[in-house]
């Protein structure tokens, strides 16, 4: 037997081209973090490895989450997590529920595992549950996993605490774990007496069966650290650890001292940087209130957002257009499984994505 997964059109649709001059398909942002990889970097770590990582980064997510550290596992960023959490979870034959709409892998990965996938909807434009349909889909289902995203992705919407707490009690209720990858949860964060502080909990503070995926590549601006990890328990978490020897045994431990830095100066760099998220965000909604065929769902400070248009033109199709008759690349909705609309991105600098605003106009205006 092997993994019949389908082409990751999302990936290629942002590799395979040259970029265009407005590229608004990002959802990473790229803070400065001084002296990050200045002295005191061990050049030993540099041929250190082994599958459990530098113990200082997994001593802090651990203090993060308010977990063991045996309950977490570092991992080459938040997809290798995502599939460990997976494997670690699932058998071929179990149902798993998840919501829609969602980053392509978290629907593909546990169909090429033999599961059988169904799917429940968070509507435009709050991207909200319902929290009575969520029961009814659980009686009738019977899953042995339900997997959503806080921020969702496309629409960089959050679930706040009285929604997760309403979301963690149905589960409670059935015994259902639930896997969160919360990749983009730290773009909801704010200065409170000088320390960040989340807006709304991590699942793992609020249910006991919770399994959590992360990294820093998106809120942290630090891909090529390739740093992530997955948070859940104790069984879990030792189920992914053999797994983890088995396929991709080891973890870059100078990049997890690297992240272990970037995520102890997190308080002084990432205010500007969210300062930055929250005026191009302000000139997007202004944008988008100017139009009379545009629905923009305003992300909750996260550095993506999802684009709704009233024309009858299929999203692939619109993007391909967009990029090649504008020089604009966003990122269709089919590939969210959602159509008629695009994912913005607003990680890069105000000017292109004021130019890339103009040059959408255009092109909604001749469709």
């Amino acid at each position: 037997m092997f993994l019949d997964l389908p082409k990751f059109r999302h990936l290629e649709f942002l590799t395979s081209r040259p970029p265009p001059r407005y590229d608004l398909a990002w959802s990473n942002i790229v803070p400065e973090w001084p002296k990050a990889m200045e002295s005191g970097l061990d050049p030993k770590l540099i041929s250190a490895g082994g599958h459990l990582g530098d113990e200082g980064l997994r001593s802090h997510i651990s203090s993060l989450y308010g977990v063991d550290r045996s309950c977490v596992v570092l991992t080459n960023g938040c997809s290798e997590g995502n599939t460990l959490a997976y494997m670690s979870s699932l058998q071929r034959g179990d149902k798993v529920l998840i919501e829609k709409p969602i980053y392509t892998p978290l629907i593909e990965i546990p169909k090429a595992l033999g599961c059988e996938v169904h799917t429940i909807k968070r509507r435009p434009d709050d991207y909200k549950f319902d929290i009575r349909e969520l029961r009814e889909r659980i009686e009738s289902i019977s899953p042995a996993l339900f997997v959503m995203q806080n921020m969702n992705n496309p629409s960089g919407k959050a679930l706040f605490g009285p929604e997760l707490r309403d979301i963690a009690k149905v589960l409670s209720d059935y015994q259902l774990p639930v896997m969160v990858d919360e990749v983009y949860r730290d773009f909801a964060m704010s200065l409170v007496d000088g320390k960040f502080v989340n807006a709304f909990p991590s699942m793992a503070e609020l249910y006991d069966r919770a399994i959590i995926t992360s990294s820093v590549t998106k809120v942290y601006g630090a891909g090529g650290l390739v740093s992530g990890w997955l948070v859940g328990p104790k069984r879990i978490a030792n189920r992914a650890r053999r797994l983890k020897i088995y396929t991709v045994p080891m973890v870059s431990h100078i990049g997890g001292r690297i992240a272990h830095r970037i995520l102890s100066m997190r308080d002084s760099v990432l205010p500007k940087e969210f300062a930055r998220i929250r005026e191009k965000l302000n000139l997007v909604s202004t944008w988008a209130k100017g139009r009379r065929d545009v629905h923009w769902s305003e992300p909750d400070g996260c550095a993506v957002g999802f684009l709704r248009y009233d024309h009858d033109i299929p999203s692939i199709e619109a993007c391909e257009r967009l990029y090649a008759d504008h020089q604009v690349r966003v990122v269709p909705g089919e590939y969210f499984h959602i159509e008629n609309g695009f994912r913005l991105g607003v990680a890069g600098n105000y000017d292109d994505l004021k130019g890339g605003l103009r040059e959408i106009d255009r092109f909604l205006d001749s469709v």
